[in-house]
C-alpha cells in the first residue's frame, strides 16, 4: 500500500507542469511588453452584439522593433500575417491570447512558457503611436485581458457598529413556579372529594328516576279500575 501511494505520488508531480501549462494559475500571467508595465493607451470596450462596434481588447503602448513575450504558458496556434498585419495567437486551454501588430519570431505548434519571445512589435494605423493591441477570449466571448495581470480589489461600505444600548436584547423567561408536595397532596385531595361528590349526586339522582318511573307505572290510566286496589280498601275494617 506504501509503494503504491508513493508511485501516484510520483505520477501527480511529473505530471503538475504539464497540466500548468494547459491551465495556468493567476501567478502565471505577465504584461507582453516591459518591464516596466507598458501604459495602457485605450482600454476594453467589448461590443453589445458579436458584429458591432467596440473595442475587443486592450492597445499598450509601445515603439516599433520592441519584443513582444508570451502572457502566459501554452502553444503557438497562429504566427502569420492576416490582412496586412502580423498576428500571434497562443492557446492557453480554454483561453486564447493574441498579439498584433507583431512579426513572429516563433513557429505554430511551438510551447511557450510565460516570458517567452515571440517577436517584435510593428508600425500599424492601428493607434496614432506605436501600439500593442492585445486581446484574449475564452471561446468566442471576448473577456479583458488585464485581468490576467491586474488584481482587482472590490471596497465594500463601512457600517457603524451598533452601540450597546441600541443592542436589541432579548428578554430572559421568567422561572416556572415549582410544585411542593403540600400544593400536591392539597391538589389530590381536591381531586377525589371532587369525584366523590359527582358519584353521589349520580347515584342519588339515578335512584331517584328510578323511582318516579315506577310510580307512575303504579297509578292507571284513566277509566281503569284497579282490582287489587278495591279488594284492598274493602278488606280494610
Amino acid at each position: 500500500m506504501t509503494l503504491l501511494t508513493l508511485l501516484l505520488t510520483c505520477m501527480i508531480a511529473a505530471g503538475t507542469p504539464v497540466l500548468d501549462a494547459w491551465k495556468p494559475g493567476l501567478d502565471a500571467w505577465r504584461w507582453p511588453l516591459g518591464p516596466p508595465a507598458p501604459k495602457v493607451v485605450r482600454s476594453f470596450s467589448p461590443p453589445t452584439s458579436p458584429w458591432g462596434a467596440g473595442h475587443r481588447g486592450v492597445d499598450l503602448a509601445g515603439r516599433p522593433g520592441q519584443p513582444v513575450y508570451a502572457a502566459g504558458p501554452g502553444r503557438i496556434a497562429y504566427a502569420d500575417r492576416l490582412a496586412g498585419r502580423g498576428v500571434v495567437a497562443i492557446d492557453h486551454g480554454v483561453l486564447r491570447t493574441t498579439y498584433l501588430p507583431v512579426r513572429p519570431s516563433i513557429g505554430v505548434g511551438r510551447r511557450v512558457t510565460s516570458g517567452t519571445r515571440i517577436g517584435t512589435l510593428e508600425g500599424g494605423r492601428h493607434c496614432p503611436a506605436p501600439c500593442l493591441h492585445w486581446g484574449l477570449l475564452r471561446g468566442s466571448l471576448y473577456l479583458d485581458p488585464l485581468s490576467l495581470v491586474q488584481r482587482r480589489i472590490r471596497l465594500l461600505p463601512h457600517w457603524a457598529r451598533p452601540s450597546p444600548s441600541q443592542t436589541h436584547q432579548v428578554p430572559e423567561p421568567a422561572p416556572e413556579p415549582r410544585t411542593v408536595l403540600r400544593d400536591a397532596t392539597t391538589a389530590t385531595g381536591g381531586a377525589l372529594t371532587g369525584m366523590a361528590l359527582a358519584f353521589t349526586l349520580a347515584f342519588a339522582w339515578r335512584r331517584t328516576r328510578v323511582r318516579f318511573r315506577l310510580h307512575r307505572r303504579r297509578r292507571p290510566p284513566p277509566g281503569v279500575i284497579n282490582l287489587s286496589q278495591e279488594r284492598r280498601l274493602r278488606r280494610t275494617p
